[in-house]
């Protein structure tokens, strides 16, 4: 009866959480050369998407998220203050953000799968994919110590989702028939320091061909400075988004706006515009109830 009203409890917290705000979206114009964000990735997603791209439609289709988490130690070091003095670590700002994520997912779509990966200097499959999200949550609680980490080794990410994850074949006629599902990865990096480097990308590649794979990601790091690599770093996620389709977001220091991040990450990859032509309000609904 406990673990029910708690369940019960939960459901409702979320209902409200997602409820609370309206994601406005607004195509805005972009100049050449302009940034909507501060950081460098406009660049990248200014590029047009290749006029061979496969056509789909924008269908609440089950997604099977793959959320690639950093086991760097700098994830457990104090980085975050609140307005309210209050201080947290990285890893515990994004365990929470995760599970926000997780829980309004899967009241969009219950048909959604979610796996956990841990990077270390290699890339490590924890949790298989599931619709239990209380499954994944508790592996996120049960995860093992950080550890001392520099570098990271991309390739061995990309090779072990390329041998665990099928990607569905394009049957039919594309435009009209939704895949069974699509695959996604999430991201979630934290060094501000230790770069992210392939030995190989014949594995990216291939997954990248598909247009039923996306790769997404939230850079979590240090105000930039000359004492560490945070725009290389991130100059490096962008340009795995070779396809201009990823939502590659950052946040150094600042909770509301890793929260913020982590909200814009719930929209449907075959739903969601292009990030470079997105200009996002939080509306409370009250207020719109008003006017």
């Amino acid at each position: 009866m406990e673990a029910e009203n708690e369940s019960g409890s939960d459901q409702e917290n979320y209902s409200r959480l997602v409820s609370s705000v309206i994601h406005e979206y607004d195509i805005i114009d972009v100049e050449p050369g302009a940034r909507s964000e501060e950081s460098a990735n406009e660049d990248v997603k200014s590029r047009d998407s290749s006029q061979d791209d496969v056509t789909l439609p924008r269908v609440n289709c089950p997604e099977k998220i793959i959320i690639c988490l950093d086991m760097s130690s700098e994830m457990d070091k104090v980085s975050f203050r609140s307005r309210s003095g209050d201080k947290w670590t990285p890893m515990k700002l994004v365990r929470r953000a995760l599970s926000f994520f997780l829980h309004s997912k899967q009241r969009l779509n219950r048909n959604h799968q979610f796996a956990l990966v841990h990077l270390f200097d290699k890339a490590s499959w924890v949790k298989d994919f599931t619709g239990n999200v209380r499954s994944i949550i508790s592996a996120l609680d049960d995860m093992s110590d950080t550890v001392e980490l520099q570098s990271f080794n991309a390739t061995s990410l990309f090779d072990l989702i390329h041998q665990c994850v099928p990607l569905p074949e394009l049957e039919g006629d594309t435009t009209i028939l939704p895949p069974p599902y699509i695959v996604r990865m999430l991201f979630i990096y934290g060094r501000s320091n230790g770069l992210i480097e392939f030995r190989n990308k014949e594995s990216f590649r291939q997954l990248d061909s598909s247009p039923y794979f996306f790769f997404d990601a939230m850079y979590v790091h240090e105000p930039q400075s000359p004492e560490n690599r945070c725009e290389e770093i991130f100059d490096r996620l962008c340009d795995l988004d070779e396809k201009g389709m990823s939502y590659i977001f950052e946040a150094a220091r600042n909770p509301t706006r890793l929260y913020d991040q982590m909200a814009k990450l719930l929209a449907h990859p075959l739903q969601r515009p292009l990030q470079s032509e997105i200009a996002y309000r939080l509306h409370n609904i009250a207020d719109l109830t008003d006017t």
